[in-house]
């Protein structure tokens, strides 16, 4: 996920927010931290294989070309692979 940083912490976020906001589920007061932490571990779970395809296809962040984008008014090309 080292690459796509930004996208993974959003994707995190939006995932684990809702369970544990208490406008959302409200998971957060109610678990301890053991439970809490599986919900946390599950979700970096998810993200694992997804940053997977996405490395191997040299695929940017969503995230990160929104903010090359911003930063430096275009799209910076594909990283280069070794």
């Amino acid at each position: 996920m080292g690459q796509r940083s930004l996208t993974f912490y959003l994707f995190q976020s939006l995932l684990l927010a809702p369970l544990m906001a208490a406008w959302g589920l409200g998971l957060g007061g109610t678990l301890s931290t053991a439970p809490a932490l599986a919900i946390a571990f599950a979700v970096w779970l998810v993200s694992l294989p997804i940053a997977a395809w996405m490395g191997a296809r040299g695929i940017r962040g969503p995230a990160e070309r929104l903010l090359r984008r911003m930063t430096y008014g275009r799209i910076d090309p594909a990283p280069r692979t070794r």
